[in-house]
């Protein structure tokens, strides 16, 4: 019986000890991966800051007129002069290729606007530089139901 007791003593931790393993904290193992997936998630952050460089770097190759242009387009989102927006980017510098003004494009409820939008998207998933989102999805199927059969095919397609 006396053994008993003296390895319950033994296995009991003190307070100090107690407050020690507060202090230092919890293992940070699993918040530094290691090995092959250390490598994927560098080459991905290095692929994410190389797009964001060309983006602030390169535009759409229109520049100041460009960023003027873009922000007309953001500023429009969801007004009645969206449409007028968006053809006056195309018509001035062509269809754009980044794919958050292409997900405003598909919300301007005009059908050039919105084929020439789902056509570079087409365009760009056929390059392979195409990272669909879950908000371009849901962007997708809604235009995948609608009665024109030109919109509604070409995001059927972009679906797929």
């Amino acid at each position: 019986m006396a053994d008993d007791r003296e390895r319950y003593e033994r296995e009991k931790p003190s307070w100090a000890e107690i407050d020690k393993r507060r202090d230092r904290g919890r293992s940070t193992r699993s918040e530094h991966p290691s090995g092959e997936q250390a490598r994927q998630l560098a080459g991905q952050q290095k692929h994410n800051a190389v797009r964001a460089a060309e983006a602030l770097f390169a535009g759409e190759g229109g520049g100041a007129e460009d960023a003027t242009l873009a922000k007309a387009v953001r500023d429009a989102h969801g007004t009645p002069e969206l449409a007028q927006a968006c053809r006056d980017y195309v018509a001035t510098l062509g269809v754009p290729t980044r794919l958050d003004l292409l997900s405003v494009f598909l919300d301007a409820r005009d059908r050039e606007c919105v084929l020439s939008a789902l056509e570079k998207l087409g365009e760009l998933a056929a390059a392979g530089g195409l990272e669909v989102s879950a908000g371009l999805r849901s962007q997708l199927r809604v235009l995948s139901q609608e009665p024109d059969d030109d919109i509604a095919g070409l995001a059927e397609d972009l679906l797929e």
